[in-house]
């Protein structure tokens, strides 16, 4: 039994109790009617040892304030985007705006931990009455609490990591680096939440390709820069390099395109090049804007850079691809001649298939001073019709894709003894293609295989007269398909996040059937260069 003393303490603590509970209530129904950007002016949020203000970053007071659900940042490096990305994680998850919690994904485990020590923890360290009163210790890098909601830290390789989170709010930080399985088991955390809200930021890298892909379906917003002279608006990003403007006395000034005026990055506003789209807002950032980049440097680097790729992509913020490493359709049309796509061929003739919804197939042959010359190009239903082009073009040697359908692409192998064997990539051959005649298949490294095809297209350095090249038909409906499909796959390069070590890997950009079909046709043609007397084929 309680003592009245204890008794009168109890309801003493209760009262104080209720009274606190009561009191952080209405703080926080106070401060989920503020947005972001007015909740940190407002509590003076603290970062690195000052107030976070918007002097010197004033194209981050429009984006702080921005409560749209469906936000896209394309951004160079050293923006204060991965700051803000925090901060409207911390300011949704005390304020009650993401009661089920927030998913915040990064590309690896490390950069899971250097966010939580980074930047997490000085900002509950530097504003503990704003941020801080409201952690609950969890003691682990990769999970917070405020309140009572949690901000799940993750790293987006990890399957395991992303079941079994319901979330209201997800963050993909660096979302060039995602497997797009990932984002797709992501996005399902948010299957049953009623405020539903993404924020994706990257840097860029290949165009069409990650956040570049994802901002093209956004209003596309970017900062333009109003001229003090003439009052026009210059968008840096658009103009580069005349708007970075050279004087006499060696200062380089950001110009304004009209009058050539000197534009001050801080008098800016935020324009959409496309402000019909409602339902994405995308934003768009760039160092030729930072007030800590001095324009001259910037200039200087491209002039001098061996490696446009990053000064484009962590400079300007626009993603690069140099032109050896994708297939322009330019470059595909540069090809086709004027004869049409015949019914037969005597042959004999190479074929390649890919297959999935649809079977696309390229078939080829010899063709002197060239590559190979392109007979067939067909996207196909039922797999009976592969059987008919073998027997009608006189094909020697056809390889297929072994997946997804395995059984039917061995029961085709098997109807045709000795002509079709099925691929399997293997990214560890260093060699060239092997060849398994009792399997019927044959295995390649993906990215070698891709080269050498590649370079049917694009020509061998050195390849004057194009005699590396393959000839196509001329240009038809299916040939803009296949030169689009050609067009959508693009190299890069990767680095390993355990080893550090470097590899280049093609990378799909869109629907690229008739690339693999075609990469899948040369590898069966290169047969004819290696056989010993091909015209007996």
């Amino acid at each position: 039994m309680l003592g009245n003393a204890s008794i009168v303490a109890t309801k003493r603590d209760d009262l104080f109790k209720g009274f606190n509970d009561s009191f952080e209530r209405r703080f926080r129904n106070q401060d989920a009617k503020q947005n972001l950007g007015e909740w940190v002016k407002a509590c003076k949020i603290v970062l690195e040892g000052k107030p976070l203000t918007f002097e010197k970053h004033e194209y981050l007071e429009k984006p702080y304030s921005d409560s749209h659900a469906d936000q896209t940042e394309m951004k160079a490096a050293q923006m204060g985007l991965t700051v803000k990305a925090g901060l409207r994680s911390i300011h949704g998850a005390i304020t009650g705006k993401y009661p089920r919690g927030i998913l915040y994904l990064f590309p690896n485990r490390s950069d899971v931990t250097d966010f939580s020590k980074a930047r997490i923890t000085p900002l509950v360290q530097e504003n503990p009455d704003t941020i801080g009163k409201w952690i609950v210790e969890t003691d682990t890098s990769n999970l917070k609490q405020f309140g009572s909601s949690f901000l799940y830290l993750r790293g987006m390789n990890s399957r395991v990591g992303l079941k079994s989170i319901p979330v209201d709010f997800i963050v993909f930080d660096e979302l060039d680096e995602a497997p797009q399985t990932a984002v797709d088991m992501a996005m399902e955390r948010m299957a049953h939440s009623e405020v539903h809200e993404s924020l994706k930021l990257s840097n860029p890298t290949l165009p069409d390709f990650g956040i570049d892909k994802a901002f093209q379906q956004t209003d596309q917003r970017y900062w333009k820069l109003k001229c003090p002279a003439c009052g026009e608006y210059t968008c840096l990003e658009d103009t580069f390099p005349s708007c970075l403007l050279e004087l006499s006395e060696g200062r380089v000034i950001r110009a304004c395109q009209k009058c050539k005026a000197e534009l001050n990055p801080a008098i800016g506003e935020w324009v959409a090049k496309r402000p019909e789209v409602e339902d994405k807002r995308g934003y768009h950032y760039s160092q030729l804007f930072s007030q800590f980049v001095d324009p001259k440097s910037i200039l200087h680097q491209f002039r001098t850079t061996q490696n446009l790729t990053d000064f484009y992509n962590l400079k300007i913020g626009i993603p690069w691809v140099e032109a050896t490493h994708r297939i322009s359709l330019e470059a595909v049309y540069a090809l086709c001649d004027t004869y049409g796509l015949p019914e037969s061929d005597p042959g004999p003739c190479s074929m390649g298939v890919d297959q999935g919804k649809d079977l696309h197939v390229v078939i080829g042959r010899q063709h002197e001073g060239r590559a190979g010359k392109i007979v067939h190009l067909g996207v196909h239903r039922e797999w009976a019709k592969l059987g008919e082009l073998i027997k009608a073009f006189n094909v020697f040697r056809g390889v297929i894709d072994g997946l997804p359908d395995t059984d039917k692409a061995r029961d085709l192998a098997r109807a045709h003894p000795g002509k079709v064997y099925l691929n399997f990539y293997n990214e560890h051959q260093k060699s060239s293609y092997k060849w398994n005649e009792a399997e019927r298949t044959v295995t390649s490294n993906r990215t070698e295989s891709l080269d050498a095809s590649h370079s049917q297209i694009l020509g061998k350095i050195g390849d004057t007269k194009g005699a590396s090249r393959v000839i196509l038909p001329r240009r038809t409906q299916v040939v803009e398909e296949f030169a689009q499909h050609l067009h959508n796959v693009a190299k890069r390069l990767e680095e390993d996040e355990e080893t550090g070590s470097k590899r280049y890997v093609y990378v799909k950009l869109g629907p690229d059937h008739f690339r693999h079909a075609f990469n899948y046709e040369s590898m069966a043609r290169s047969v004819f260069a290696n056989a010993l007397f091909p015209e007996f084929l």
